[in-house]
């Protein structure tokens, strides 16, 4: 499918002539992938790129993987990145091999001018010659974890940005829009903010902030993706003329599992020891989900039922997140069921970890609080807002 580029570009309001700025990237969705667009090179070369928490590198596929040499069973067309293209690109040397959870990604180290609107930075980033996302509608990942999980003698777009000045706060925030399927050649109503946030216009009542986990590696502590210590999980169902009440609490032990809040991943997954409880507290069987013998209607994506997750780095201050069964809905997945929607929550395969991917993420206006520019200075935090009735996706039926 043929790329508009125009209705792509980003809105950019200019807060200190030269030096830092407000920076609004409109997003774009394909086959429920979010993305948005980020030229690369000189002359820029427009790259459709997902954005994702859960990693640190950059990259886009060269232009061979994007002209062949990659599977490509997205059904989109793909722009590669041609680095004899630009006068400004630079081979760092090296030949990165990166790992996902989803996929495998291999490539060239590289150095070029970004580009946002008007504003321009050199950014380091992979050149990828072979990759595994052979659905991806686009052509790579924002990487927008923490440059201490980057690949060698690369860092993130953000830690960039913050690094050079150029960012008005160290921070960034998301509003994923109402549509979360296909956008069309254009983006949605969804915003992806760099360097403030605009809980004003989009949250109604207090933000909830939950702190970040810092790890212990190679003999020190470092902040590597944006996750924290899950605690307990509460579900609620209120009873109604078809289904009675339910509710529960599944509290985790003392050494609670991480919680990655993932934008690249879609689901919302369970620590394993948790999955069937917090079924059973909204109502629902998860054993029959798995057998298909029930599939679930999206009309069962209601207000009825509500999940809550208790987070806590220091196991005395408590934090609690909740979602709605009407904030979780939207995501068909059954052939010839338009009225069926794929389930809430599924296993992680890990006792000691959940995903909150982009159908957690996108119920709320999120921000990714660096707490300070430099690396020294880090007091990451994320925080998470009801949006104000005007701001949320309507409920599947």
């Amino acid at each position: 499918m043929a790329r508009t580029t125009a209705s792509l570009m980003a809105t950019i309001a200019l807060i200190q002539a030269g030096s830092s700025y407000i920076l609004d990237l409109p997003i774009l969705y394909r086959t429920g992938y979010a993305m948005v667009n980020m030229p690369v090179g000189t002359p820029p070369q427009d790259q459709l790129i997902m954005f994702d928490t859960g990693s640190g590198t950059s990259w886009v596929m060269d232009k061979e993987c994007a002209d062949g040499g990659c599977i490509n069973g997205s059904g989109f067309t793909r722009n590669g990145y041609d680095k004899n293209a630009s006068t400004t690109s630079r081979d760092l040397g090296l030949y990165e091999k990166m790992e996902y959870l989803g996929g495998t990604t291999n490539g060239d180290a590289m150095s070029d001018m970004f580009h946002i609107g008007d504003v321009s930075w050199n950014q380091t980033f992979i050149a990828a010659n072979e990759t595994s996302w052979a659905v991806l509608p686009g052509d790579g990942f924002l990487g927008m974890g923490f440059s201490y999980i980057a690949e060698p003698q690369t860092e993130t777009i953000v830690e960039t940005m913050m690094q050079e000045g150029m960012l008005n706060e160290p921070k960034f925030a998301i509003y994923y829009g109402k549509e979360f399927n296909y956008t069309g050649d254009g983006p949605g109503e969804g915003i992806l903010t760099l360097g403030s946030s605009k809980e004003k216009k989009y949250v109604e009542g207090d933000m909830t902030w939950i702190q970040v986990h810092k790890d212990d590696v190679d003999n020190t502590t470092a902040y590597q993706l944006w996750r924290s210590h899950l605690r307990k999980i509460s579900g609620q169902r209120h009873g109604d003329a078809v289904s009675p009440p339910a509710n529960g609490t599944f509290v985790f032990p003392d050494n609670a599992p991480t919680a990655v809040f993932d934008t690249g991943a879609g689901m919302i997954s369970l620590p394993s020891t948790s999955v069937v409880d917090v079924y059973k507290a909204i109502g629902w069987n998860f054993k029959a989900l798995l057998d298909h013998s029930y599939i679930p209607l999206c009309a069962d994506f209601n207000s009825t039922w509500s999940v809550t997750f208790t987070f806590s780095e220091n196991n005395v201050d408590f934090f609690d997140v909740s979602i709605r069964g009407d904030q979780l809905g939207g995501n068909r997945g059954y052939a010839n069921r338009q009225d069926a929607c794929v389930p809430p929550f599924d296993d992680s395969g890990n006792a000691r970890l959940a995903l909150m991917g982009q159908n957690f993420v996108r119920a709320f206006y999120t921000v990714f609080d660096f707490g300070g520019s430099k690396v020294q200075d880090f007091k990451p935090r994320i925080g998470f807002g009801q949006l104000k009735a005007e701001y949320q996706a309507p409920v599947p039926i």
